[in-house]
């Protein structure tokens, strides 16, 4: 089992108190569903009364997650209202849906909102398989075509796929029987370094649902390219998926220049 902790700022303005509303006590209290905890934390860990500044805390959560069990939730948050000799009132409201997994090795256990679209590297820089000569080229040679897959911003995002379909796209596209034609090999291949070896690179990714044999050129495309390039990408991919937390069926954009 894994606990994850997302921690969300939670802010009360100032209050503009009129007529007997001074002295209003106010107690934050968030909630969450199974398998979830939440307190109140920061200014808002303690009852305080409404007045004219301004209070912020936070809402603390434990997220308890297994490796092959993601786990989805949302936060309800609650201030309820009082003072002596007055009826008691209440304000709550329902956050987004998150969801948490205990998926990557290397990451470990964490939380996203699954609808959020994320891009590689982010919205306003270049992926680092942009400035890869080979890689870069063909990302961009198919974002460019009628479709613009994968481009920020697109009505095509990719979809990371299962382990299986990723499979079957490379089998697809650059399987064994692919092999250079003349005039694809583009750079010195070197026999001493197997970095510098032909290796087919595919666009839209093998990892995506739209990789594999999904749409025609020019809205698909294979490049010939070193084989490092392609170690390199499948890094940077690994790590992308690991760190934002995308498992099969989320959306993503690729920020290659144009």
């Amino acid at each position: 089992m894994a606990s994850t902790w997302p921690s969300r700022s939670t802010p009360v303005s100032k209050a503009t108190i009129t007529g007997n509303a001074k002295g209003i006590v106010t107690t934050f209290h968030p909630s969450c569903g199974s398998g979830c905890q939440v307190r109140a934390g920061g200014g808002l860990a303690s009852p305080f009364t409404l007045n004219g500044s301004a209070h912020t805390g936070s809402a603390d959560h434990t997220f308890t997650v297994s490796r092959g069990h993601p786990r989805s939730s949302h936060t309800r948050y609650e201030f309820d209202f009082k003072k002596p000799g007055y009826t008691s009132g209440e304000v709550a409201y329902v956050g987004s849906t998150y969801r948490c997994d205990d998926e990557d090795r290397q990451y470990g256990a964490g939380c996203v909102y699954p609808t959020r679209i994320s891009v590689e590297k982010d919205w306003t820089k270049l992926s680092d398989m942009a400035n890869m000569p080979g890689i870069g080229d063909n990302i961009r040679k198919v974002q460019r075509a009628g479709l613009h897959i994968g481009r920020p911003g697109s009505t095509v995002p990719l979809t990371r796929a299962t382990k299986a379909k990723a499979d079957e796209n490379r089998k697809e596209v650059c399987g064994p029987s692919v092999r250079p034609k003349p005039g694809d090999i583009w750079w010195t291949v070197d026999p001493n370094d197997d970095g510098t070896m032909p290796s087919c690179d595919e666009y839209p990714f093998a990892e995506t649902t739209q990789g594999g044999n999904t749409y025609n050129p020019p809205n698909r495309s294979i490049k010939w390219v070193p084989l490092k390039e392609n170690r390199q990408q499948g890094g940077i991919l690994r790590t992308f998926f690991g760190r934002y937390h995308l498992l099969p069926g989320d959306k993503f954009y690729v920020q290659a220049g144009q």
